[in-house]
Formats: C-alpha cells, structure tokens, sequence
C-alpha cells in the first residue's frame, strides 16, 4: 500500500539555486575592472603632463634640486667610506684594553677587528638565544666565521674548529659552536 500525502499538505518548495558566474564571465568583468583601470590612470598621467608642458620651470626647479640632493649625498657617502678606512686602519687593541673592556664591548671590538681585516659583512649578534654565537663574519676568501667571545681576566685564546679542536675547550662551547652553525666554515671561540 502505498503512503498518500494528506491534501492539505505540500512537500516544501525546493529554493533556487544561486548560479556561480561562469568563468568566461569572471574573465570579462576582471577586463572591464581592468580596462576602467587602465583608461583613468591614462588620464591622470595625461592631465598631470599637460600641466607639467604650462609649468615648464617647475621641471627645472626640480631636477636642480636632484642635482644638489645627490651631490650632497655622493659626496657624504665618499667622506664616510674614507672615515671608515681611517678608523680602521688605525684599529689596534693591546692586552690590557682588551681586558679592561666589559664583555658585551669585547664582542664588538672583535667585530671591529674582522671588518678592519676585510669581513666586509661582519655583525655582532650576541646575546639571549644567539646559539653561542656572538660574533658572525664572512672573509675575503669567502668562508663563513662563527665566532664565539668569552671574556676573561686569563691570557687565554681558545682555537677551535668544528670538531677538530685544537686546544682544550669546554665540550659546551664546541657543542654550541658545532650545532647550530653547522654550515660555518670556520667556527673560533676567543676568551
């Protein structure tokens, strides 16, 4: 027996459903966005030129100023390079300065003797979570240097490189040298 419906009772209307625009349409409004786009930045560079062509002297006013703009800054470039050969030309730290200075002053100071050696990218980035790295460099020759400071009273220097450690170093900082910077070329601990 089949189940029949009570008259009174209609089975929902099915809602339409919203018909997403065809691709072909998306590409037509995405030309006309474009186009639209296209025609009103023509007419701001058109209006911009035609008032530019009433007001000529403006053009000169300007590219003098750029003239003198960048003399000014050619020439505040070519002083702060030589400045620079100066300053590092004339670097040297004796032991007991090296010892006087506090240990956050000893890392830049070996940063400042790598640039004055030709590391032309060398940075001191020392300090919380650096990996015990405090001091990082690229030499003339092209290889990476991880450099690690430890400022001490004792006149001593700790050598090492990757694994081969060439003098007695504490197993922590040839861990921290080796690990984290594993694609170091070079890898030195001073203290």
């Amino acid at each position: 027996m089949s189940a029949r419906r009570s008259p009174g009772r209609r089975p929902p209307a099915r809602r339409p459903r919203k018909r997403r625009p065809s691709r072909r349409k998306r590409q037509e409004e995405q030309f006309l966005v474009l186009a639209g786009g296209g025609v009103m930045a023509a007419a701001v560079v058109w209006a911009v030129l035609s008032w530019l062509v009433a007001n000529w002297w403006i053009l000169i006013v300007l590219g003098a100023a750029a003239a003198v703009g960048g003399a000014v800054w050619g020439h505040r470039l070519q002083q702060q390079r030589a400045w620079d050969r100066v300053r590092q030309q004339a670097l040297r730290y004796g032991l007991p300065q090296l010892d006087a200075l506090h240990h956050r002053d000893f890392e830049y100071a070996i940063r400042d003797l790598m640039l004055r050696d030709g590391c032309t990218d060398a940075r001191q980035i020392g300090g919380a979570g650096d990996n015990g790295a405090d001091v990082l460099a690229t030499d003339p020759l092209g290889r990476t240097w991880v450099i690690q400071c430890k400022h001490r009273v004792r006149h001593e220097v700790a050598l090492f490189s990757g694994r081969n450690v060439r003098r007695k170093v504490p197993p922590s900082a040839s861990d921290q040298c080796r690990s984290p910077h594993s694609g170091a070329s070079l890898a030195t601990g001073l203290s």
